[in-house]
């Protein structure tokens, strides 16, 4: 009986612990590819700060990708893979100095800044993919072009 108790007590606690972090999922997630040597990374990374600060919910996380070293990057990989954005992960591993923002339910990449775009223009963005109120329209999503890709599979 005691065993018996035990394992419903357990499944009841991983029912309810899924439950609290499926309620947890961000709607967007802003990707944030930097690294030691990066020039433009502070600038970049201070911007999107303030940004996150104005957008100020859970429905926008970050996942950082940096590539300082092997450990860093090691542990971008495991972060990229718990937010499912692998896809993105794989295209501009290596390259830094900016954010790509995914739409957390499609995997699609909305679009992507630098160090160019003003902590208000990056904030606007994100509020708009997520759906959250902001302060005027974004009217022309041709501003947040992404790079070309890194890495690039050739099917070999």
């Amino acid at each position: 009986m005691k065993k018996l108790t035990t394992i419903l007590a357990a499944s009841l606690f991983g029912v309810v612990a899924f439950s609290a972090n499926a309620g947890e999922r961000a709607d967007v997630y802003v990707m944030k590819f930097r690294a030691d040597n990066c020039s433009t990374c502070s600038v970049m990374e201070s911007n999107l700060d303030r940004a996150m600060a104005m957008v100020g919910t859970s429905k926008a996380q970050i996942v950082t990708v940096d590539t300082t070293n092997a450990l860093t990057w090691e542990v971008s990989a495991h972060k990229a893979f718990d937010a499912n954005v692998v896809p993105q992960y794989n295209k501009w591993v290596g390259k830094t100095g900016f954010v790509a923002v995914v739409d957390a339910k499609s995997r699609r990449t909305i679009g992507c800044f630098d160090a160019n775009k003003d902590a208000y223009k990056m904030a606007n963005f994100v509020k708009s993919v997520a759906g959250l109120p902001h302060d005027r329209a974004v009217a022309n999503r041709n501003d947040f072009r992404c790079p070309a890709a890194q890495n690039v599979d050739t099917g070999k």
